[in-house]
C-alpha cells in the first residue's frame, strides 16, 4: 500500500514567491510572507507527523515520541511569543497604526488552551509522570488543530497586506523578521533546531527553499550529521530524513494509505 507522509490532514501553505512564478518581480513583502509560510509549514508538517503517528506508538517509543512532541511545542511557543512580544508591536509601530495585528493575537488565544494542554501532557509523558495514550493526543489535536491551521494560513496574506502602508514605512520589516528568526534559533538550542530540521522539507516548491533557513553551514552540518545520529530514536518520528527529504512516516500501520 502507499506510504504515509506528513502532508495531511493539516494543509501546507504555498508561498507567495512560488505562486508568483520564476519571472515575477518579488518585493520584501513577498519574501517576508514566504519565509513566514516556511516556518508555518514546519509547524504543520510536525503536527501532521504527531497526529498520524500518535495512535500507533509502541511502548518502547513512547518517551521518545513525546520528546518529539515537546520540541514541536517549543517551536510554536517561541514563534508565537516572539510575534506577540516583538514582531507584531514593531509592525504596528512602523505602520503607525495600532491594532492591525490584533486579529492574529486573537487567533493565538483561540487555540492556546488546547495547545498548552498538549505540551504539558507530552512533557509529563516524556518524564514518565503520566501514562501515554495516543488516542488522547489525537483528541487534543482535534480540539485545536483546525484553528491553528487556519491561523497559520491567515497570517501570510496579513503580512502581504502590509504593502498598503508603503515600502518606506515598512522598510524595516525584513530586519525585524530576521531578528525574530535568529532569536528563536538561539533559544531553541542545537537539539531544538535539529528537531525543526526534522519538520523542514528543503525540496518543497521545486527546491525554492533549499538553503532556508539562513543558519551557518556548520550548524546545519552538525545538526544533520552528528546530533541527528545521536538522537535518531526521537528524530525518526519527523516528517523528513536527515537530508531534508520527505519520508514515509515511521509509526503508521502498513495498510494505511497516504499521499506522496
Amino acid at each position: 500500500m502507499a506510504p504515509t507522509y506528513a502532508d495531511h490532514p493539516f494543509p501546507l501553505i504555498p508561498t507567495p514567491v512560488f505562486l508568483k512564478g520564476k519571472d515575477a518581480k518579488i518585493d520584501f513583502f513577498d519574501r517576508c510572507a514566504s519565509e513566514m509560510a516556511c516556518v508555518h509549514n514546519m509547524v504543520s508538517r510536525g503536527l501532521n507527523a504527531i497526529y498520524l503517528q500518535a495512535p500507533h506508538i509502541q511502548a518502547k517509543d513512547e518517551k521518545a515520541f513525546c520528546t518529539f512532541i515537546t520540541h514541536w511545542y517549543n517551536l510554536l511557543h517561541l514563534h508565537h511569543a516572539g510575534e506577540e512580544e516583538d514582531f507584531f508591536p514593531t509592525i504596528e509601530k512602523m505602520a503607525g497604526e495600532k491594532g492591525i495585528m490584533e486579529h492574529n493575537v486573537d487567533q493565538h488565544h483561540a487555540f492556546l488552551g488546547g495547545f498548552e494542554a498538549l505540551g504539558s501532557y507530552a512533557k509529563a509523558c516524556a518524564a514518565g509522570d503520566q501514562k501515554y495514550d495516543g488516542r488522547k493526543v489525537v483528541e487534543m489535536i482535534d480540539g485545536f488543530g483546525s484553528e491553528l491551521s487556519q491561523h497559520l494560513a491567515d497570517e501570510i496574506p496579513t503580512i502581504e497586506g502590509l504593502r498598503r502602508f508603503g515600502e518606506e514605512k515598512m522598510a524595516g520589516l525584513t530586519a525585524v523578521l530576521d531578528r525574530e528568526g535568529e532569536r528563536n534559533q538561539k533559544n531553541l538550542g542545537i537539539m531544538g533546531l535539529c528537531a525543526c530540521y526534522a519538520m523542514l522539507d528543503i525540496h518543497y516548491e521545486d527546491d525554492l527553499w533549499i538553503n532556508w533557513p539562513p543558519a551557518p553551514g556548520v550548524v546545519k552540518f552538525v545538526c544533520r550529521n552528528v546530533v541527528w545520529r545521536l538522537n535518531a530514536d526521537m528524530l525518526k518520528f519527523g516528517a523528513v530524513d536527515k537530508d531534508g527529504k520527505m519520508k514515509p512516516l515511521y509509526a503508521v500501520p502498513q495498510e494505511t494509505e497516504g499521499t506522496a
